[in-house]
């Protein structure tokens, strides 16, 4: 959980809760060990209550056992909120290439009409045939240009003559170690036989022009033996082709123009400080990482949006630009079966998105997620630069949300209450003020408008009312230190708080009390730099008259 602001509380509290010796409090905001134990009580007199020195970073600093939980960092003396949600959406290689079951192909060749003839006088022998097999992508739209791939060819041949033909299958397309796909298979008189050719880690380069029925070549030789001496028969040799079991390594080519989507979801920042504070404020410069860890050689373009909620739920839309990320010849190959993967960052941030509208709403609520990928948004040079994927591809993405605490402020109100106060002795108290000196080396200007005590049901018993600046320390408005605060401005100031008798009298029936400040920046809108060592240092004395008879 993010503070709320807690500086408030050492300032204006201490001594108010501590003008007797009997009195008590329970906060989790406010770490007594922090200030001194030199404190000394002599009745009508003003006596110090306690003096602290707090750095930002303690302050801000959420002390979370867990580290998971923790959503404000210390970074190079700067503090940022940082959170992080992994898996926001993934998709696999099978939304963009799902390459089916083949469908058979039935060839025939020709071996012609043998009615009874010497072997020694065939007209032609052997006989040679040629011709295309198709492979299915699973859409219309894509163009294969290569394939690696394990597969099962699968080839019924029947015979019509009385002798043996051997038939010599070539798939010139199709290399195995660099060298053309060729099986011989005999094929007995008559008869009707099954050859399958295992392909294993064979590449396919289909016929040119590339084109949308991904062609490759098939080619046939029918030699028919001298097995006997007459040849008889009549008809084709048949060939029924099926591929089977297609399982490729990777693909290339023209995957088309598709868009997936990308689902829908929401975050919770789980920053409460939002819910603390109202008023006029922005963020320099957020951004939104979207981390994308990606095995696929596909251009895609983004087009997602954030829409932020507020706890009163008005909502503030992120608007961004449509983002590309890499192309695919940052990709490379290092075997036939794998891509290696990249990773990449898309930021949104003040100069593409609204992002900086987004985050003064403030998000309290949540902000929802929704969007598309749209594959190869610019056309696809298919010979010099295809896409290519292989069947482990796939895209992740986690988003990350980084406010640095770089902001401008007007009439910020902060709201914070301090639970189960025990003041009891209040009616030996016969006049009192608390006494605030103050180094505000913070960049903010902090107007407390009023502190109110409260009963057990937070009802508002009387509110004591303090109109007065801590005047913040100035920043550096140009160069390099732009924005962070200029250390030779930092001036004591002091200034009291008086006590009416109705106030006093309260204090015994207070049991919660609720601070109300106003803080803005003063730097003609530059936006003032929160840096960790920033120090605020202070001292609280009590005026008090006691009445020692009661």
């Amino acid at each position: 959980m993010i503070s709320k602001f807690r500086f408030l509380i050492p300032l204006l509290l201490c001594g108010l809760l501590a003008i007797t010796a009997q009195s008590c409090f329970d906060s989790d905001d406010f770490d007594m060990d922090r200030l001194s134990d030199k404190v000394e009580w002599t009745p009508n007199m003003i006596a110090p209550v306690g003096y602290g020195t707090y750095s930002l970073w303690y302050l801000l600093n959420e002390h979370e056992l867990d580290p998971n939980d923790q959503t404000i960092f210390l970074e190079n003396n700067d503090l940022i909120i940082r959170y992080r949600e992994n898996d926001i959406f993934s998709y696999s290689v099978d939304e963009i290439l799902d390459i089916p079951n083949q469908v058979n192909q039935n060839l025939s060749i020709l071996l012609g009409n043998f009615p009874g003839i010497p072997h020694a006088s065939l007209p032609i022998n052997p006989i040679t045939f040629a011709n295309t097999f198709t492979i299915d992508a699973g859409d219309p739209n894509i163009i294969l240009s290569e394939l690696v791939l394990n597969t099962n060819l699968r080839f019924e041949l029947s015979n019509p003559l009385n002798t043996r033909v051997i038939l010599t299958i070539t798939l010139p397309n199709v290399k195995e170690s660099g060298v053309a796909v060729t099986r011989t298979i005999p094929v007995a008189a008559g008869q009707t036989h099954t050859e399958v050719i295992a392909l294993n880690n064979a590449r396919i380069e289909f016929n040119t022009p590339f084109s949308s029925n991904n062609e490759m070549d098939i080619q046939f030789s029918a030699y028919i033996t001298d097995d006997v001496s007459i040849i008889s028969g009549n008809g084709n040799l048949g060939v029924d082709l099926t591929v089977q079991n297609i399982n490729f390594s990777t693909a290339s080519g023209n995957f088309g123009e598709q868009s997936i989507d990308i689902g829908t979801g929401d975050i919770d920042l789980d920053v409460d400080f939002w819910d603390d504070i109202d008023g006029d404020y922005k963020f320099a410069d957020p951004k939104i990482h979207v981390h994308l860890r990606n095995s696929v050689g596909v251009p895609f373009e983004i087009n997602a949006n954030m829409t932020g909620y507020n706890s009163n739920g008005n909502s503030q839309a992120l608007n961004p630009q449509p983002l590309q990320p890499a192309h695919p010849t940052d990709f490379s190959v290092s075997d036939p079966t794998t891509i290696d993967p990249i990773t990449d960052v898309i930021t949104y941030n003040n100069g593409n998105s609204d992002i900086v509208d987004l985050m003064a709403l403030p998000p309290s609520d949540r902000i929802e997620y929704a969007g598309t990928v749209n594959l190869n948004p610019t056309p696809v040079d298919i010979v010099n630069n295809p896409n290519i994927i292989s069947s482990s591809s796939r895209i992740d993405a986690d988003i990350e949300i980084e406010i640095p605490l770089e902001f401008t402020a007007t009439n910020l109100t902060l709201k914070d209450t301090i639970d189960d106060i025990d003041i009891d002795d209040a009616d030996k108290i016969m006049n009192a003020a608390i006494v605030v000196t103050a180094e505000n080396g913070y960049p903010l200007d902090v107007t407390i408008e009023n502190i109110q005590l409260a009963d057990a049901n937070y009802k508002i018993i009387d509110e004591i009312k303090d109109n007065k600046v801590i005047d913040a320390a100035l920043v550096y408005t140009s160069g390099a230190k732009i924005g962070e605060v200029d250390p030779t401005s930092i001036k004591e100031t002091s200034h009291e708080i008086k006590l009416t008798q109705s106030q006093i009298a309260n204090l015994n029936l207070a049991e919660n009390v609720i601070i109300n400040a106003m803080v803005s920046t003063e730097n003609g809108g530059i936006p003032v730099k929160l840096k960790g060592d920033y120090e605020l240092k202070f001292t609280i004395s009590v005026q008090a008259q006691l009445d020692l008879s009661n």
